[in-house]
């Protein structure tokens, strides 16, 4: 099952580094940060940059979420369990693990999708992950070469920035 652990905003890196170094493996089998790939224009030129999709959060794991709980109260600075209740806490939901999975590869990276502008600004989506998504696409920024799609994340809407790369139209 998958945990998700809310950090203080770009602090997520380390966290996920303390909790590699100090959680066992039977207990934390894996901690990520999902990341997304995004254009970015310097001097001229778009360049492939990596950014953190779910900023504030590090996803753990876990199939023993007791023992995984009881060493993440001894990891310093770690702000919180989502979900915790009473002296456990609760995996995402199977619809958000699906959304996670789908729209990031085995690394946990969200790549850039390939896009059609139509007429009035709409969007035909090529390729990518934002494939799925298109209905819930609430903002398009062609200058900064992303999207924002509306997710549900932990019982409540968010909304996640994707790069997006214009195809030429035929």
């Amino acid at each position: 099952m998958w945990y998700v652990i809310q950090t203080l905003g770009g602090k997520e890196e380390e966290t996920a580094g303390m909790i590699r170094r100090n959680i066992s493996s039977c207990y934390a089998k894996e901690c990520f940060i999902p990341k997304r790939e995004r254009y970015k224009k310097f001097h001229g030129v778009w360049n492939k940059e990596e950014e953190i999709l779910f900023r504030g959060y590090v996803f753990v794991v876990s199939e023993k979420p007791e023992g995984l709980y009881r060493e993440l109260k001894q990891i310093p600075r770690l702000t919180r369990l989502l979900g915790r209740e009473d002296e456990y806490f609760f995996a995402l939901s199977q619809e958000e693990e699906k959304m996670v999975r789908g729209i990031g590869d085995e690394k946990h990276k969200t790549s850039i999708s390939r896009i059609q502008v139509e007429e009035g600004k709409k969007i035909r989506v090529l390729e990518g992950p934002l494939k799925g998504f298109t209905g819930d696409v609430v903002k398009v920024n062609l200058h900064k070469r992303e999207v924002v799609v509306r997710v549900a994340f932990m019982g409540r809407p968010m909304e996640l920035k994707m790069g997006v790369e214009i195809a030429a139209t035929e």
